[in-house]
């Protein structure tokens, strides 16, 4: 085997590792970025902490406004759900919880035999 082969190969494996390391980083990030959030904060400080605003905001019938973000979204569509909730402007509520999108059906039917 040739030294442009060998070069070749480790970079074939070498690449995808690196994807993955990569996107690992921006997991742990995301997740520190949470685990900043703490009850009492203002709106102002989680805005600042999680860096934007939310994806969505509602209001609930109890008084409580909750934002939503999602974090870590990846190529096929899977992400992690943050829910902020606060009452009075002040943090009351937090959860978090991966969402994976759904995988398309795979056929039921039996392959058409050949001819």
């Amino acid at each position: 085997m040739n030294k442009k082969n060998i070069l070749r190969g480790l970079q074939l494996f070498l690449f995808p590792l690196l994807l993955s390391s990569c996107a690992a980083l921006g997991m742990s990030g995301q997740l520190k970025a949470i685990s900043k959030i703490h009850q009492g904060q203002t709106q102002q400080q989680v805005l600042s902490v999680m860096k934007g605003e939310p994806k969505y905001r509602r209001f609930m019938e109890n008084g409580i406004e909750q934002w939503e973000y999602h974090k870590n979204v990846n190529l096929s569509g899977d992400y992690d759900v943050v829910l902020i909730g606060f009452r009075d402007g002040r943090v009351v509520s937090l959860d978090s919880f991966p969402y994976v999108y759904p995988k398309a059906p795979e056929s039921s039917q039996p392959a058409s035999p050949q001819r």
